[in-house]
């Protein structure tokens, strides 16, 4: 079986994918290896327009980009890179699936629309995570400093912070809009957490 967790980021995926792989004792990656592996081949002009974040994120200057870019800008990047990521991840996803090996892939590049493909294939289990309230996304970020969260982390001001939370949910308003288009189920992590990735976990499972 080839279970495939897709959705915004801070919905979960990781957190999800640590507690199937636990529980059914199968590896799990996330695209964005994938895309660490792909992106050398790319080079230039090619690589700026395909991978539009190499330009755009910096991480020693976090606060930097989310002055900069709206959370659409982002969201548009991030489509970007998954339709350019798409050719590789399909292939390595076809090979797990010829092999009959399992394996859990997480990613944020998991558009709805470009894994349709495998809805209907009794080979693949497919959900999605999103958060799309502002609030509560900045107060979770809050509740996660100084708890290895990349942005919570590295983000000291609040009002920034905020920013932060904002441009996450145009991320969770469009896998929700997008999941109901293509007929998948997208789960809202955004209150009792730990027992939506449950929900989550079981669904995958059953």
């Amino acid at each position: 079986m080839i279970y495939l967790i897709g959705g915004s980021p801070r919905g979960g995926k990781t957190i999800l994918s640590r507690k199937l792989s636990k529980a059914l004792d199968i590896p799990y990656l996330s695209t964005d290896y994938l895309r660490l592996v792909v992106m050398p081949y790319f080079k230039g002009k090619d690589k700026d327009d395909n991978f539009p974040f190499e330009k755009m994120f910096d991480l020693a200057g976090i606060d930097k980009f989310f002055k900069d870019y709206s959370g659409q800008e982002m969201l548009e990047a991030d489509i970007r890179e998954a339709k350019t990521l798409w050719p590789g991840i399909e292939s390595f996803i076809k090979h797990l699936s010829l092999c009959k090996t399992d394996y859990i892939i997480e990613g944020v590049h998991f558009l709805p629309s470009i894994i349709s493909q495998f809805k209907d294939d009794k080979n693949f289990r497919i959900v999605l995570l999103a958060k799309t309230d502002d609030d509560k996304i900045f107060n979770g970020l809050l509740k996660n400093k100084n708890s290895g969260d990349w942005i919570a982390d590295n983000i000291k001001d609040d009002k920034i912070l905020s920013s932060a939370a904002k441009s996450l949910s145009e991320y969770g308003k469009y896998f929700i809009e997008e999941s109901k288009k293509y007929g998948f189920v997208c789960i809202n992590t955004e209150d009792n957490f730990l027992d939506k990735i449950e929900e989550a976990a079981n669904y995958l499972k059953n």
